[in-house]
């Protein structure tokens, strides 16, 4: 396996899984093979071969993309106790809290708990599907995972058996992945089926277990770890379970690094944190550098 290094001139450097870095000029480039996108462990395979070009740098196009190094150097700076330190605990998981912010974790986990199995399970029982309806949308606005206009656009949803049963299956359903994500995505409909909303929920009810996915950063992340990482602009099964894998791919190399997070919130707030524009302009790399691939 190789990873990309640079792309300039007519060239392409690359460093290969035996520690030698190679230069291949145009008209060559057939030889190589895409890799296989996250799901089968490749992921950190090509953290580590960036750590054997020397500092885990992976170049688009000749532009430079933040690191893991990078954004785990960044995040020291600010949070030098880490994730368990009283500093991230207060600002991003309520720890202290006078007043609740849209941005604390843990009050949100903790209302999400009116969506667990035997909760939510007892109001698809009795058919409340009002009552359904308005947990998801108070969990929804009380959270900076989701932007208000497609809050607004839930709330707009009428509530329907539909809706709840598809919502209760995507959570705690027996069938394939697949099958859940997609009925779910149906029920929501496609102006509300939005990354954030979709992903949210699960990422509230089961942290440890699902990620709430904000593409503008997600991709980047994903695009540092596999340059041919492919998502679609849209939600679907595929496209979240590679994000889910990039996302746990992030928590291990943070738990490596003697920074284990709480739960893949945490890793959404680091990804956040360190690769959104300003953090990127403190560490002094293109912010623009090419997100990952989109299909569909």
């Amino acid at each position: 396996m190789a990873v990309l290094l640079w792309q300039r001139d007519g060239k392409r450097g690359y460093q290969f899984s035996d520690g030698r870095q190679r230069v291949f000029k145009e008209g060559f480039y057939h030889l190589f093979k895409p890799a296989v996108a996250p799901g089968d462990g490749s992921a950190k395979t090509v953290v580590r071969l960036a750590r054997l070009a020397g500092d885990e740098q992976v170049l688009d196009s000749g532009r430079r993309l933040p690191s893991l190094r990078d954004q785990i150097g960044l995040f020291r700076e600010d949070y030098p106790e880490g994730f368990h330190g009283e500093a991230w605990q207060a600002d991003h998981r309520g720890l202290g809290a006078k007043r609740r912010l849209k941005r604390h974790r843990d009050p949100a986990i903790a209302q999400a708990v009116g969506l667990s199995r035997a909760k939510l399970g007892a109001l698809v029982e009795a058919k409340d599907w009002a009552g359904i309806h308005e947990r998801v949308h108070e969990l929804l606005k009380g959270s900076d995972l989701v932007p208000a206009p497609h809050a607004k656009r839930f709330a707009a949803l009428a509530p329907s058996a539909e809706l709840g049963e598809a919502l209760y299956g995507w959570l705690y359903g027996e069938e394939e992945g697949p099958t859940r994500f997609a009925r779910f995505e149906r029920a929501l409909g496609r102006k509300v089926s939005t990354w954030p909303v979709i992903s949210a929920i699960g990422a509230l009810v089961d942290p440890e277990g699902h990620t709430c996915v904000r593409p503008s950063v997600y991709r980047v992340q994903a695009k540092m770890l596999l340059p041919n990482f492919q998502v679609s602009a849209r939600p679907n099964w595929l496209s979240y379970s590679r994000y889910l894998h990039m996302a746990s791919t992030v928590y291990d190399e943070l738990e490596a690094a003697g920074l284990a997070p709480n739960d893949l919130l945490d890793v959404y707030d680091f990804i956040w944190h360190t690769l959104r524009p300003a953090a990127q302009a403190r560490l002094g790399v293109d912010a623009k550098a090419a997100p990952a691939r989109k299909t569909g």
